[in-house]
């Protein structure tokens, strides 16, 4: 005979394929003393209620049980070894826990079992929230989200100067691609008149030869003259938008930082940067380490994967783990392949870091960087 078993806020209780009860065992009838035990049973730790109903049961011959805790059926299959437990969701006996509840209590002679439930209902959720804020990965997210924040205002920012400045000197925006450098150079210089070699050198990291070509061209600038307000409101602005990408390299930092506490075979294997979206798509290291390495693959890829879906085109091969360099180094026939090792990796990485917080990372990148030589072996020319 299959007993089921199952629990609620007035104990564990066994129940037949008919729906008779075989046994139970109650609860102490206090709200947090409930609420400790049903925290437990959600965390997979059986309680001294659960141990005694089945020992009780197997003694009058049961050995065949199901639960509807994958958890708990883990926990207790290693406490009664000769005893058979099966997962089954839901059971029998949550069925009738959940339909019959008032008459089970009205029969247990517990009048109050519906405030109890809601008490408990209560301190459980408290308490879910209060993990929940507790979180690190969850800092992770925020502080990622943050971080794509600050590059897209001070990207913003940095091109409103670009077109600003150029209306003083428009040679210098093609001569400087990248925007810090070009706003220490409106911040320290100002005017074009003062564009020397010397003093570009002296602001930027730019070659002499780069130097050489922006003091040539602010001396035969197109652009309109600036006033003293003008020099000075733009450097105003770049001063600002610099310390904004100062800022942005803190809050880099913190989430290096972070990842190293949160996920550190994660951020070994794929960087602090790439690891921090990954469980920011996911919602969660947690969700993350659920994740197939299929899905991790693409995560950040969903819109291309919609567009499959409605158009039927192919699907992508990967999403932000494109920004791993040898996923976005490599040749388009091998890229696939690459992203795919890749996100295996990655799957057993984030595994580690959610469950057990082993170190494994330097392995991973060993046996990530051995698959990768194989790969560009086995495939230096794309199929015919």
């Amino acid at each position: 005979m299959v007993v089921h078993i199952a629990e609620c806020v007035l104990g564990v209780f066994a129940f037949d394929d008919e729906g008779r009860m075989l046994a139970s065992k109650q609860f102490p009838r206090d709200v947090v003393e409930v609420a400790g035990r049903l925290a437990s049973i959600q965390m997979g730790t059986p309680t001294e209620e659960h141990r005694e109903l089945i020992a009780k049961l197997v003694e009058k011959g049961s050995l065949e049980f199901t639960l509807e805790s994958e958890l708990l059926v883990s926990r207790l299959r290693k406490e009664f070894r000769r005893t058979k437990f099966e997962v089954q969701l839901p059971n029998r006996a949550g069925e009738i826990l959940r339909t019959k509840f008032k008459e089970i209590a009205k029969e247990m002679g517990f009048e109050e079992a519906d405030k109890l439930a809601r008490e408990v209902t209560r301190i459980l959720t408290r308490q879910k929230l209060r993990a929940e804020a507790a979180r690190r990965d969850k800092l992770v997210i925020r502080a990622i989200n943050m971080l794509d924040k600050l590059d897209k205002f001070a990207n913003i920012l940095s091109s409103l100067i670009r077109e600003w400045y150029s209306a003083h000197f428009p040679e210098l925006d093609r001569l400087v691609p990248e925007h810090q450098p070009y706003l220490k150079l409106v911040l320290e210089l100002g005017s074009r008149e003062r564009f020397t070699q010397a003093a570009v050198k002296d602001v930027t990291e730019l070659s002499d030869d780069d130097a050489a070509r922006i003091a040539v061209a602010a001396m035969s600038s197109l652009g309109a003259p600036f006033d003293e307000l003008d020099i000075k409101t733009l450097k105003g602005c770049a001063r600002e938008v610099i310390a904004l990408y100062e800022f942005r390299e803190q809050v880099a930092e913190y989430i290096d930082g972070l990842m190293a506490q949160v996920a550190p075979n994660l951020r070994t294997v794929v960087g602090s940067s790439v690891g921090a979206r990954l469980i920011s798509l996911a919602g969660g290291l947690k969700e993350l380490s659920r994740s197939p390495s299929s899905t991790l693959q693409i995560l950040g890829a969903e819109k291309a994967l919609f567009r499959t879906l409605r158009t039927r085109s192919r699907p992508p091969k990967h999403g932000v783990i494109y920004q791993y360099p040898e996923v976005r180094g490599a040749p388009r026939w091998q890229r696939g392949k690459i992203a795919r090792a890749l996100a295996g990796k990655l799957s057993i990485a984030a595994r580690v870091d959610a469950m057990s917080g082993e170190f494994v990372g330097e392995k991973l990148v060993a046996d990530l960087k051995a698959r990768i030589t194989d790969i560009k072996t086995k495939y230096k020319e794309p199929r015919k």
